[in-house]
């Protein structure tokens, strides 16, 4: 399988030919709707044949957040100006009601791409960034995707929702599709079940918005953007961390982080002497801190991230470091990553979470970590490629999704990402984008190739309020269905306790979905390019916690 497989292919040009139209009246012959699913990037100057559809819908536990793509698509020679959105209530058939507010939407961004190193179907134009909610044109001949979000209480009866999404375009009459919410009889937790690591540079803040230093306010508001996706930002470069340690992680933690980076642990190559002075200071550091959360009861969420990517020629010197960090500090998880080499005995009695990137993970060595009480994690960065899932760009949008699906296919409990925010070329953007082109490339190889995307998943909006994107979408999608498999193993779990006899037939069914069809995912090279066959499994793990969740109320 590789990136330019015929699935692939199929999966972002098919997606043109599923668009739905809506026509109303006259003003289709300016215009057609259309809509697209999440799991699909839509090319703005691809257009293709569509046909008609009225309702756009979405499903959606509580306490979580679902979407969908409206496409506009104007008809002919004349442009749209001045397009804006109209969300109104959402009513259920029995009365409830789903605030409109509930429901937002953004029109999705561009971001212009050089050949990469990898395959690529195209090169050029991408959709990625999520632009704040404002009027916007459509120029003749091209589409504009609006990503339309449904946040859904956790207080919100279960039922069927319906209500009008209108399109008010300047310079032609509006039009109205129905926005249809399924929500489902159970809530995501609020508490995450996968560790997440992803670091928010404090620089590119600064630089970006070219303050003098980051007010800690506007870092916080980044890190609880951080969380509404799921995601724990690792505090990567913030100055006063000592100073705000209770601060930060109380915030990440109350809001129902699964655990909380305490800082790093670089160990030092050179002379031994030298190498005792920087492992003294190194253990002393993090003492300190340590026993602050200690005294806070969170070291149990509490981690160190070793030396990053170390390979076995280093394993001497981190042993060294990572032993006198146990012997200060025995219950402190240190998880140390891993681009080339896998676990060895060298480091097994320190090291207390073993991540590799994806494409140096070894299902039996990683295994047998686990069979002795370490944690697996793993991360993908600039690697690795097709026919791997990824973050870049170029990959299609069901891969960022079904990332999170191979996490629990492989009970590995925890993902890492290398950035959420590297705009090293972006940094003296002038005009400030998005009234100007953005730079997708962040990280190239010796030869000058870039990897798109790669290191950035959120973008820069305007005031220092950050922006998404449709890969940081999909992703916390994924984290969402995540939580879908571990409410379906709680149920299960009780159900075999009270009564595995009664309940036989629905465990089965249960333990097969658990499984993850192959269908779906294989392994982590083979998995579904088709957003209908992944909604479709995550619809079947909804109906069968539902159905879980009613036998153990009877």
């Amino acid at each position: 399988m590789t990136l330019l497989r015929c699935s692939v292919r199929d999966t972002l040009v098919v997606l043109f030919v599923c668009l739905a139209v809506v026509r109303l009246g006259q003003a289709d012959e300016l215009y057609l709707l259309g809509s697209a699913d999440t799991m699909s990037k839509v090319f703005r100057d691809e257009p293709q044949a569509f046909s008609p559809v009225a309702t756009l819908s979405v499903a959606a536990a509580k306490n979580e957040v679902e979407g969908i793509q409206l496409v506009v698509a104007p008809q002919g020679t004349e442009d749209l100006h001045g397009v804006t959105l109209e969300v109104s209530d959402l009513v259920s058939d029995g009365g409830a009601s789903l605030a409109g507010t509930h429901v937002t939407w953004n029109p999705v961004g561009y971001v212009e791409t050089d050949k990469p190193n990898y395959p690529a179907v195209k090169v050029g134009w991408w959709p990625d960034p999520l632009l704040p909610a404002a009027a916007f044109d459509v120029p003749a001949g091209q589409w504009q995707p609006v990503w339309i979000n449904v946040h859904v209480p956790a207080d919100t009866p279960a039922g069927l929702y319906r209500g009008p999404i209108t399109v008010r375009p300047a310079n032609a009459p509006h039009q109205s599709v129905m926005l249809e919410v399924r929500v489902w009889d159970f809530a995501v937790p609020a508490t995450q079940h996968v560790e997440t690591c992803f670091p928010l540079y404090v620089e590119p803040l600064r630089k970006f918005y070219q303050l003098p230093q980051v007010p800690l306010e506007m870092y916080e508001e980044w890190t609880d953007f951080c969380m509404e996706y799921r995601i724990c930002a690792l505090l990567s470069g913030w100055p006063e961390f000592d100073r705000d340690l209770e601060r930060l992680a109380e915030r990440q933690l109350d809001r129902g982080g699964a655990s909380f980076c305490l800082g790093g642990a670089g160990f030092q190559q050179g002379e031994p002497e030298e190498r005792r002075r920087h492992n003294e200071a190194v253990v002393a550091g993090l003492k300190t801190l340590y026993d602050r959360v200690k005294t806070r009861g969170w070291i149990d969420r509490t981690y160190v991230y070793c030396h990053d990517e170390i390979g076995q020629e280093q394993y001497p010197f981190a042993l060294e470091l990572y032993s006198e960090l146990k012997t200060a500090m025995p219950d402190l998880r240190l998880m140390q990553t891993f681009y080339k080499d896998n676990p060895i005995p060298d480091l097994d009695d320190v090291l207390d979470v073993w991540a590799p990137n994806t494409g140096r993970y070894k299902l039996d060595e990683f295994q047998a970590q686990q069979a002795k009480g370490d944690d697996v994690w793993w991360y993908v960065c600039c690697g690795p490629g097709p026919p791997f899932a990824n973050l870049m760009i170029e990959w299609p949008a069901v891969d960022h999704r079904l990332l999170l699906w191979q996490n629990w296919k492989f009970q590995v409990t925890g993902f890492l990402y290398w950035g959420l925010n590297v705009w090293r070329d972006n940094l003296d953007v002038d005009p400030r984008w998005p009234a100007s082109p953005w730079k997708a490339a962040t990280w190239r190889n010796d030869a000058g190739e870039p990897y798109n995307g790669d290191g950035q998943l959120i973008y820069p909006g305007p005031d220092g309020k950050p922006l998404s994107s449709v890969r940081l979408e999909n992703l916390r999608d994924g984290l969402e269905d995540y939580e879908y498999f571990w409410l379906l193993r709680d149920a299960v779990e009780q159900l075999r306790k009270a009564d595995a006899a009664r309940h036989a037939a629905l465990l089965v069914e249960a333990d097969k979905a658990l499984a993850i069809d192959d269908a779906i995912v294989t392994d982590l090279t083979h998995f579904s390019q088709d957003p209908a066959a992944v909604r479709g499994a995550r619809a079947n793990l909804a109906q069968l916690i539902e159905q879980a969740r009613a036998a153990l109320n009877r």
